[in-house]
């Protein structure tokens, strides 16, 4: 894809979501993955288009010369999106009208309403105490059995089981807790990709160096702020005693995957290891005990990640179901 044709395509998305939501900023890694381009040729090729996408110049400026856009059409848009936001407004102003009358028919029996919640609010904290005791014993059960299981597999043919202490693995890691406490400090969402993308750049140079001289594993843990990349290398279970190399990367689109791809040395063998899970509620739970610092914008992404294949250029893709406490 040529250059201007490129451009002409960022263009069109700035223009079309700004028309939409005139007062927030827009993300280079939105626009990135709407064209389908990485953040780095952004960087490098359309960076004078930033000014636009942060508010701070007119859009009216981007569609001088664009033949797919037109002053006529900009205005039609903006119409659209006024006939929006009235029928909104109508409907918010109903709603308040009906939701007023509720409030007052209801103030006669307020106080009998919040004897009744204070009782049900006892009754599901027990029931919450007691299942959250029962999960406890369900999970210590559970690593009894799998250590029994570990013991028996040991007994029965000991020179085949690889364990952690003796299998032959290095972790390749940046701090990205630091730059989610920078970000959490300054709030300034380019300069907290900017630091993301060189971690990354140093992980994949790390990743090459290590394994230059010899085959290797490169055992990728994509990053989605799920559950702890320690307690992952710790249960992984090694099938072979060559080289493993385990990188956490939190990355989330198919172009920034096909990247570090193309980085990594092609004498490894590349796995990639994706944690999932259905539950809201443990989703909740995990992030609020091992991510709290993480940006909004960027559990956002990692909850809309692209899922790859062996097509994308991995020898194992394996997606997994986590639990609480993972």
């Amino acid at each position: 894809m040529s250059s201007a044709i490129t451009r002409s395509k960022i263009i069109n998305a700035i223009v079309k979501e700004r028309v939409k939501n005139p007062s927030l900023k827009l993300k280079i890694q939105d626009v990135c993955a709407t064209v389908e381009i990485s953040r780095q040729s952004f960087n490098r090729y359309y960076s004078d288009l930033k000014p636009y996408m942060k508010g701070e110049r007119p859009i009216s400026e981007l569609i001088k010369g664009e033949d797919e856009i037109s002053s006529n059409q900009l205005l039609c848009s903006y119409q659209s999106k006024i006939i929006e936001l009235q029928e909104k407004l109508r409907d918010t102003e109903e709603r308040h009208i009906k939701e007023l009358a509720k409030i007052k028919n209801s103030i006669t029996t307020s106080l009998m309403n919040n004897d009744l919640t204070l009782y049900d609010a006892d009754a599901v904290r027990l029931q919450l105490q007691k299942q959250s005791l029962h999960n406890e014993k369900l999970i210590e059960k559970i690593n009894t059995l799998q250590i029994e299981l570990s013991k028996q597999q040991v007994r029965q043919n000991p020179e085949s089981v690889i364990t952690p202490l003796s299998a032959n693995f290095e972790v390749i890691e940046e701090d990205f807790e630091l730059l989610f406490k920078n970000y959490a400090d300054n709030q300034d969402i380019d300069v907290f990709e900017n630091e993301k993308e060189s971690a990354i750049d140093r992980l994949t140079i790390k990743t090459n160096k290590l394994s230059v001289n010899g085959k290797a594993v490169v055992v990728m843990f994509m990053e989605r702020y799920l559950c702890s990349f320690n307690k992952f290398v710790e249960r992984y279970v090694f099938d072979s005693e060559t080289l493993h190399l385990f990188v956490r990367l939190p990355v989330h689109s198919r172009s920034e995957l096909k990247l570090i791809l193309n980085k990594l040395s092609k004498q490894a063998e590349i796995k990639i290891y994706i944690p999932h899970s259905d539950s809201e509620a443990i989703i909740k739970t995990q992030r609020n005990f091992f991510f709290r610092n993480v940006p909004v914008s960027e559990l956002q992404a990692a909850d809309k990640s692209f899922i790859p294949s062996v097509k994308d250029g991995f020898n194992q893709v394996c997606q997994y179901r986590i639990s609480q406490g993972d």
